[in-house]
């Protein structure tokens, strides 16, 4: 992903702090570049691979941004990527949903389904962050879940959808997966400003951790942000 704007770092009343561009986040579009070998050269395309659509009522008339893919068993690629709308009062717009496309290629084309996905009755901004995969005949989502609570705040947590055909999603049998609370090796449990960003490590094809980008506070108030490496038993992936 990717973004053209003004160049501008809005600073705030808290000059610490940058604040959002939204001419930055607004311009935003998924594009991929291409490599015989991973150090490079790498052949950066000039069109995006998914842009907004010209129809003002779309779902991703706005922006297209933060792309998932995994390869589908026909050889071809799926791709979740985050789309946001003009519905809603801008500059923010929405609704934020999630929509799906599919190639025969990871340069594509890629085909949209116009259909939303992961959503949720009532609420705007339901998810962000998937990472998908397949396995065991189905697709497979690990999604951040947005909720709001009675006291108007937002809670995040880990919840899990599946896919016959990477289109239609459900939740999943064990659909909660975690909320921001972990358990340390030494039995500490703590929870987390924020546990997000998931992606699976696989090896012989199954998948053994979870890595999450997370953040917290130290005594002296600042905030440190890691990554965190959680093992999945045999259960946890049932």
């Amino acid at each position: 992903m990717g973004n053209t704007g003004d160049g501008v770092v809005p600073i705030g009343e808290d000059k610490s702090k940058e604040q959002l561009n939204w001419v930055h986040r607004n311009n935003q579009r998924i594009g991929v570049a291409v490599a015989d070998n991973p150090n490079g050269p790498w052949e950066r395309f000039d069109k995006p691979l998914i842009d907004v659509s010209e129809d003002s009522l779309a779902m991703d008339a706005l922006m297209v941004s933060n792309p998932a893919v995994t390869q589908r068993p026909d050889g071809g690629f799926l791709m979740v990527y985050k789309a946001v709308g003009k519905k809603r009062k801008m500059p923010f717009g929405g609704p934020v949903v999630h929509l799906a496309a599919t190639s025969d290629s990871p340069a594509g084309p890629f085909v949209k389904h116009d259909e939303p996905i992961f959503v949720v009755d009532g609420v705007d901004f339901p998810a962000e962050d998937p990472y998908i995969w397949y396995q065991e005949g189905k697709y497979r989502a690990i999604v951040k879940s947005i909720e709001a609570t009675a006291d108007g705040k937002r809670m995040f947590s880990l919840v899990h959808y599946d896919s016959a055909d990477g289109i239609d999603w459900k939740p999943a049998k064990n659909y909660f997966i975690s909320d921001r609370t972990i358990e340390w090796e030494n039995g500490r449990k703590q929870q987390l400003l924020h546990l997000e960003r998931p992606q699976l490590y696989f090896e012989n094809g199954v998948p053994v951790t979870l890595l999450c980008a997370a953040d917290t506070l130290d005594e002296k108030g600042m905030r440190q942000t890691f990554n965190v490496q959680i093992p999945i038993t045999v259960e946890s992936q049932q």
